[in-house]
Formats: structure tokens, C-alpha cells, sequence
């Protein structure tokens, strides 16, 4: 139950994903939106997720022990998803529009990266450190699995009915999760309500004071390992955040896929990314979390630098799809190695607010990469931008090379 729930909280902040990140970028470009003001759009709409660190003190220090310690939390910010979805609806016309759009982009992901928060507090307080690469490795299906449906389901809506269908649609998915999500409980004689049946598990402990909270975030945070992890995930959305605004813009105005087809190549791959990416679970349980990013962030320079030498194969459709297909394939995978080796040093006392705090570096990293491409995208060839792509990942490459762990957090907060 809890491999499943967590894949399914992590399958609704997919439906976001798929929409805001994939289908519209690649609508936007079809309908002839600038690739700088679109990289723009990336940019801002992923704020959300590089704040996260101000939720997750919020959410050690504020429970509800009752309905568990981050269930409410997790229910309240699903909630906040579906609405927030449905106030898509105001838009009739998104390129006339963008400005609302762009707004309602980020409100819908603020309360997507607070689920985030929540979600990977609750599951780090209830699943083994030894079971955590397959934890991360259902959720990342999850995810993958959200997004790659959704691409493909908006990619067409969007063509083919608009904005206010593709909204409702989106929402009423998000909304099928909200209700699992307030039926299960977290702990066992846990309240479904507040004003329900049951009472807080014993194993939860009262929450600490803000205090407390910085004090023990302030002494694990600042460990070689940590401030290295710190670094590794900056630059992991520093790539991510770059290629993601790249791809949709180059496969439609370079590669002359429609709206629907780069939609759909997302949802392939997506998928049988999720798939690989689940059974990675066991893998990095055995080698680390460490050993196989490395790998996989290799093997995505080597796509980087070869698609930047190779433009006189651009025409062959057949290789073009071939390495769209790699670098979509190559997204869960990398996802689910970055959470793991995130989370092997996170205290559990302080889970939500540390990990939070790394995933807040990787977004804000996400973001600089969006806005990085927009800056760079009207004074430099497309051969060049896949250059840079490649730069990018070398310098994460040498960044992982530089981590050793010392031992779970739990060690270094008692020394």
C-alpha cells in the first residue's frame, strides 16, 4: 500500500507535467510563440518547485498526528491541484492570453511541488532505509506513467478542442487521485477526517519546535556529502530544466513534429522509461544510487554531443526519432536515481524539510536552465544549443564523481 500510494500521489503531479511542460510548450511553438518567450513561460511556471524548502519546515512543524503526520497535508495540496487545474478553464485563448496562463501555471504547480513535499516526507517517515531505492523507483513510475499519459491525452485535446476540455479533463484525473488519497490512512486506527474515529499512532512523535528544526537541518545540511548533493542536484536541473525547454521548441520547428506526435513520442517513452525506471529499483539497492546516475548522465552527454555533431542527419526522420526517443527514455531513469541518492542522507526527524530543501535546489536549477536556453536561444544555432546541453551534463558528471556518503544522516546528527 504504500509503493502504491506513493506511485499514485506521484502519478497526479504527472498530470501537471504532462500538460504544462510537454503539450503546451509544444503547442506554443505551433501556433508560432517565440522559443525565448516559451522558455520564459518554463522558467517562471517551475518557481513552485524551487520554494519548496518553505514548506517542508511548515510541515514538520504543523500537524495534524491524528490523521498522521503528513496526510492532511498531502490531502489539503491534491485539493488545491484540482482546483487550481479547473481555473484553466478562464483561458480561451492562450497565446492571446499568456500572462494569465503564466499565472495559473504557477499556482497550479505551487500546490504540485507542496503535494511533492508532503508526499516524500510521509514516505521517507514510513519506508526502511533499505527499501528506499524501490520506494523512489514506484514513484518515479508513477510520475512517468502521469506525465506520459497526459502528454499524449492534452497533446490532442489541445488541438482539438482547446483550452477549457483540456482543463476539465486534467482536473477531473487529478481529482480520481484526491479521493484515494483521502481514504487510505497513513498509520493503522488513524482518522480518515477530523472529526472521524481514531487516534495518532504512537510512533509519531509530537512535532518539534522551528527551533529544533533548523538546528538539526543546520548540522546535517552542511556536510561534505550534503553540500556536494546540494551541487549534483543544482546542476541535474540546471539540464533538465535546459533540455526541457530545447526539445518540444527544436521538435517542432526543427524536427517538424505536430503537436499530437511529439505528444505521443513523449507518452512511448515516457512509459517505457517508467518501466525501466521501476525495475531500477533493486539495482540501485545493490550498486548505488551513485553508481547509476554516473552511468546515465554519461550516456546522455554522449547524446548530447553526438545530436550537436550530427546536423547533416537532422532530415533522416529516422534517427531523429531514434534520439528524441533516447533522451525521453533517459528522463525516469535519471529522475529515479537523483530522489535515491537524495534521500540516502536524509534524517528521517527532518525528512520533509531536507529533502525539500534538495529538491528546491534542483528545481531552482530547473528554472535557471529554462531561462538560460530563453537567453540563449535567438543568438546561438541549434547545433550549438545541444553543445551546451552537453557542457552541462560534463560538468554534473565531474559533480557525482565528487560524492561520498559517510553514513546515514541519523550517524552524523549524534556525532
Amino acid at each position: 500500500m504504500r509503493y502504491s500510494t506513493g506511485a499514485l500521489a506521484y502519478f497526479a503531479q504527472g498530470i501537471p507535467m504532462g500538460l504544462l511542460h510537454i503539450a503546451l510548450p509544444a503547442w506554443l511553438a505551433v501556433e508560432g510563440v517565440a522559443a525565448s518567450q516559451i522558455a520564459t513561460f518554463l522558467g517562471i511556471i517551475m518557481l513552485p518547485w524551487a520554494f519548496k524548502l518553505i514548506a517542508g519546515p511548515l510541515m514538520d512543524h504543523f500537524e495534524y498526528l491524528p490523521m498522521g503526520k503528513k496526510r492532511p497535508w498531502v490531502i489539503g495540496m491534491q485539493l488545491g491541484m484540482v482546483l487550481s487545474l479547473l481555473a484553466l478553464m478562464w483561458v480561451d485563448d492562450p497565446v492571446q492570453q499568456f500572462g494569465l496562463l503564466t499565472a495559473l501555471g504557477f499556482l497550479i504547480n505551487t500546490f504540485t511541488a507542496a503535494q511533492d513535499v508532503a508526499v516524500d516526507g510521509m514516505s521517507i517517515d514510513l519506508v526502511p532505509v533499505e527499501e528506499e531505492g524501490r520506494l523512489n523507483a514506484f514513484m518515479s513510475f508513477g510520475k512517468s506513467v502521469g506525465w506520459a499519459i497526459t502528454s499524449a491525452v492534452t497533446g490532442s485535446l489541445l488541438v482539438i478542442y482547446g483550452m477549457k476540455i483540456t482543463a476539465i479533463v486534467c482536473a477531473v484525473g487529478a481529482a480520481a487521485i484526491f479521493i484515494f488519497l483521502v481514504i487510505v490512512r497513513e498509520r493503522h486506527n488513524e482518522r480518515l477526517f477530523p472529526w472521524s474515529k481514531g487516534e495518532a499512532s504512537p510512533k509519531n512523535e509530537e512535532p518539534p519546535s522551528f527551533r529544533q528544526v533548523f538546528s538539526d537541518i543546520n548540522h546535517v545540511l552542511w556536510t561534505r556529502a550534503s553540500i556536494i548533493i546540494m551541487l549534483i542536484m543544482f546542476i541535474d536541473g540546471l539540464v533538465g530544466g535546459y533540455g526541457r525547454a530545447l526539445m518540444p521548441i527544436a521538435a517542432i520547428q526543427v524536427f517538424n513534429f505536430t503537436t499530437p506526435q511529439w505528444a505521443d513520442l513523449n507518452a512511448v517513452m515516457g512509459l517505457a522509461g517508467a518501466v525501466i525506471a521501476l525495475g531500477l529499483g533493486p539495482i540501485i539497492d545493490r550498486f548505488g544510487a551513485k553508481t547509476i546516475l554516473g552511468l546515465t548522465i554519461f550516456l546522455t552527454g554522449i547524446h548530447a554531443f553526438t545530436l550537436a555533431g550530427t546536423q547533416e542527419m537532422w532530415s533522416n526522420d529516422s534517427y531523429v526519432l531514434v534520439m528524441m526517443s533516447l533522451w525521453i527514455l533517459l528522463l525516469p531513469v535519471i529522475m529515479v536515481c537523483a530522489l535515491a541518492l537524495a534521500m540516502s542522507i536524509c534524517s528521517a526527524a527532518e525528512s520533509a524539510t531536507q529533502f525539500a530543501i534538495y529538491m528546491s535546489v534542483s528545481n531552482l536549477g530547473a528554472t535557471a536552465g529554462s531561462l538560460f536556453y530563453g537567453s540563449v536561444a535567438d543568438v546561438t544555432s541549434w547545433s550549438q544549443n545541444y553543445a551546451l546541453k552537453g557542457l552541462l551534463v560534463f560538468l554534473l558528471l565531474l559533480s557525482i564523481l565528487m560524492f561520498r556518503s559517510h553514513g546515514h544522516p541519523e550517524e552524523v546528527l549524534e556525532d
